[in-house]
């Protein structure tokens, strides 16, 4: 466990100051007017980039990135992948659809001139708590962060993490408090599925599906 988030420092401490400093927003100012404040600061370049960019943390690109991976990692390192994304998926949509089905969103909890909204942005209004991009992307992210353990690397992957859940709440999607358990999420479902699988001890786990694909049209 040491060695994991040793190895993983990078990636764990710009998100955590990320979560953390949500959480001290949280306490200080309290759920709705935190959105308010937060909601002031906006600009027409913001709108355009965090109503594409928010999409890196959709189920789909999560997908395709795996299955690109699919062909160059170990399955060992597949499985984990796997594992990370429907793990946190799992727990998201079921506190999402189950536990908190009727969680008013930004949108249903202000009135029509409270807020900034993006142009164009498709509003949903319930199943607010928690963030599903938020979990999918720290996830994901924490997921290629084991996989590339290069600092800078690591460091690029928690800032598009973050500016993932950022842009949740800028868009008016999710609160500051969707986000940051979306994120805890996404980073416990990655941790969890490592010690799944990192002790499995199967010859063939830790060879690509390539090289497999190979020895069976060898023989």
């Amino acid at each position: 466990m040491k060695k994991l988030l040793f190895d993983l420092k990078p990636f764990l401490l710009i998100s955590l100051i990320f979560i953390s400093t949500a959480l001290l927003g949280l306490l200080v100012y309290g759920k709705k007017p935190l959105h308010l404040f937060v909601n002031q600061f906006h600009s027409p370049f913001w709108d355009t980039f965090f109503k594409y960019f928010t999409n890196v943390g959709d189920g789909l690109f999560a997908g395709l990135i795996l299955f690109i991976l699919l062909f160059f990692i170990n399955i060992r390192n597949v499985f984990i992948g796997l594992a990370t994304f429907l793990i946190s998926g799992f727990i998201s949509q079921l506190i999402k659809k189950v536990a908190y089905f009727d969680e008013l969103r930004p949108s249903k909890s202000f009135g029509p001139n409270e807020l900034h909204y993006v142009p164009g942005e498709l509003l949903h209004f319930y199943n607010s708590f928690p963030s599903g991009h938020s979990t999918t992307a720290f996830a994901m992210f924490m997921f290629l962060a084991y996989l590339f353990k290069n600092k800078y690397l690591q460091i690029t992957f928690a800032i598009i993490a973050c500016l993932v859940g950022y842009s949740r709440v800028y868009l008016s999607q999710h609160f500051f408090v969707d986000v940051t358990c979306g994120g805890i999420i996404g980073m416990t479902s990655f941790i969890c599925s490592y010690f799944i699988f990192i002790g499995v001890k199967i010859n063939w786990f830790d060879k690509t599906i390539l090289s497999l694909f190979r020895q069976t049209n060898q023989k």
